[in-house]
């Protein structure tokens, strides 16, 4: 668990219930009287040196929903767990069998949609809406790019990297129509196993930063969209 992550919702929290330390401590003791001090205080404050227990963010939880805040009332075990929960849920199964995003991500997302922290899902709706499949076409491919040329940079590249980087089948038909020396660089480095590497670092600068600029240019659209 990221302990900052937590202190900065508890103080949140803290700040909506309109509470100091003291009578969060209280309103926990409501429901949970052997609750202790440095339990509460060190999770405000982000000096946990073990994780918070289930009874403590129960307790936590329930102090919340039963505020007169109704923003508090949605705060779960999944929002303030956020970037630590282990075990896959089984709707996020669902939604991973159905749309191949990573627990992470869905996750992510529903934090996103969460109307206490940050309610971003209007905005996250119109961006995928509109946003066009050519980006992340662009965005797979600068990422590969990217990787190669980091690993090429190294004083010691694994050269069996690189050729995995590349073996890519929608990046390499991309590269031998757009960027052919590239790609007769990474044949020469499957079939010979020997590799320029000033000239290719070089060639990969040129195919980075015109990805680069197709994205940047794809965002622009997106956002002159917004004064139509």
């Amino acid at each position: 668990m990221n302990n900052s992550e937590l202190s900065y919702k508890l103080n949140y929290i803290l700040k909506e219930l309109g509470m100091n330390k003291t009578e969060f401590l209280k309103a926990c003791r409501v429901f949970n009287p052997s609750i202790s001090k440095p339990t509460i205080l060190n999770a405000i404050n982000g000096k946990n040196t073990i994780a918070p227990t289930i009874e403590t963010l129960s307790t936590i939880i329930k102090v919340c929903q039963t505020s007169k805040n109704k923003k508090l009332k949605h705060i779960s075990y999944d929002f303030l767990l956020n970037d630590n929960i282990k075990q896959i849920e089984a709707n996020n199964v669902l939604v991973y069998q159905e749309i191949g995003l990573s627990d992470n991500v869905i996750d992510k997302l529903k934090q996103y949609n969460h109307p206490f922290y940050y309610n971003y899902h209007n905005i996250i709706n119109y961006y995928l809406d509109n946003l066009p499949t050519n980006y992340f076409k662009y965005l797979e491919y600068l990422k590969i790019s990217s990787d190669i040329f980091k690993e090429l940079n190294k004083e010691k590249y694994d050269l069996k990297k690189i050729i995995k980087y590349f073996n890519n089948d929608s990046y390499l038909e991309y590269i031998e129509r757009n960027f052919r020396n590239i790609y007769d660089y990474y044949l020469n480095i499957k079939n010979k196993k020997e590799i320029n590497k000033e000239q290719l670092l070089s060639l990969l600068k040129i195919i980075r930063e015109y990805l680069i600029y197709q994205l940047l240019e794809i965002n622009k659209k997106l956002y002159e969209m917004m004064d139509k």
